[in-house]
């Protein structure tokens, strides 16, 4: 299986939404910040990525959006879920082997494979 990607919308400080998608390697990851007019792409690498939780993981995601892109945000988790179960549900979508990426003019694109029925 590939690297966990995980992708979410999330709040501007702006108040704008904007999608947020991560590959995520054992010791590095790489971000696009994508909204309506900028696309921008970061990451980092750190041994101590290899240890870190999901919910660490995003925390240091948003602080290196923040920092090196001049983008804070926040994580848009639904009315009524709790911060566990909003983590797990990521976890999971990150690991579905149906979605993948692809570059297409320096941005990402998300595909997703169909089960064909015979």
């Amino acid at each position: 299986m590939g690297s966990p990607i995980y992708f979410t919308l999330v709040r501007l400080d702006s108040g704008d939404l904007a999608s947020l998608t991560i590959i995520r390697e054992p010791t590095e990851f790489f971000v696009q910040l994508r909204s309506y007019g900028f696309t921008e792409h970061t990451g980092a690498a750190s041994w101590l990525l290899a240890e870190m939780g999901t919910g660490a993981f995003l925390d240091v995601v948003s602080t290196v959006c923040s920092i090196f892109l001049d983008r804070p945000f926040t994580y848009i988790i639904p009315d009524g879920v709790t911060r566990a179960d909003w983590l797990m549900e990521m976890e999971v979508k990150a690991r579905d082997p149906r979605f993948s990426l692809k570059e297409r003019d320096g941005e990402f694109a998300y595909c997703m494979t169909v089960p064909v029925r015979k």
